[in-house]
């Protein structure tokens, strides 16, 4: 993309890849075969969207500025495997998408470097369409990444942390140095992996109360898990020591100190408490 002609709009958190190095490592992580459909969010300039179309059945780029459209199409020209779509991706009816391309036994990949400003809503998208979705694999900003994939214990480990690894398995792959951006932003990035098919499911007798508990203890993680517990959800100290203890959790630990196994051991202990 010609970076004097193309006017970048900070609206839309316009920062595009450049570094090839980069982008080669990404394609091959991706590994798009023939008989798969690959969505690529926010394709922009078409750098990785060129690596992507040289071995998928088909591409599907949502892109919502129409000036990086006429730059995409007059880079790529108009191969048979590429479908340009002029919308928002968090307003895509990913499953209507599926029907109407006639995909059976849907199960997609998806690709973007995303606006950092979006990336909570984009996540939350991805996972309440995972039924679809084999895998994704997201450009986010570095200390984001570093909270997808934390584990308990870590000073990063929160309710980013369980919300994205409840429902996928989560791998920081590659870091990427802000250089290697147009525009340059403020902070480095890293491409990160969630993975849904790979992912065993983890029941619970209540998903709502089971991200009460999660985002009660974490958010006044200085505190006690069990006074945030308490607070949450109306129950007593010995009920709440009563739960503690058929949990498996110490009294005086932290929220960051549970991992999501104990998190839902004690969601589901305290279901049977708060529902009586």
């Amino acid at each position: 993309m010609d970076q004097k002609k193309f006017k970048y709009k900070k609206r839309l958190g316009q920062n595009f890849l450049h570094n090839t190095s980069k982008l080669g490592q990404m394609a091959a992580i991706i590994s798009a075969r023939p008989g798969e459909t690959v969505i690529e969010i926010g394709p922009g300039a078409g750098a990785l969207t060129k690596e992507l179309i040289k071995t998928a059945g088909r591409v599907i780029a949502v892109e919502l500025d129409p000036e990086a459209i006429d730059k995409l199409k007059k880079k790529l020209g108009e191969p048979d495997n590429l479908e340009i779509i002029n919308a928002d991706f968090l307003k895509l009816d990913i499953k209507g998408l599926c029907s109407k391309l006639q995909i059976e036994n849907c199960k997609l990949k998806i690709a973007g470097n995303i606006p950092y400003y979006i990336t909570a809503p984009i996540i939350e998208k991805l996972i309440d369409n995972k039924r679809l979705i084999s895998k994704a694999w997201l450009t986010v900003q570095k200390e984001v990444g570093d909270r997808m994939a934390a584990k308990e214990g870590s000073k990063t480990y929160g309710s980013l942390s369980v919300f994205c690894q409840f429902h996928a398995n989560v791998k920081k792959l590659l870091k990427i140095d802000r250089t290697s951006f147009f525009p340059v932003p403020e902070v480095d990035s890293a491409f990160m992996e969630l993975d849904f098919e790979g992912k065993r499911p983890l029941a619970v007798k209540d998903e709502k109360l089971f991200f009460r508990i999660v985002h009660a203890g974490f958010g006044q993680r200085r505190k006690m898990l069990i006074n945030n517990v308490k607070r949450e959800t109306g129950i007593g100290a010995a009920e709440a020591l009563s739960a503690f203890c058929a949990a498996g959790i110490p009294e005086k630990a932290r929220a960051e100190d549970v991992s999501i196994i104990d998190f839902a051991k004690l969601a589901d202990v305290l279901y049977n408490k708060v529902n009586n």
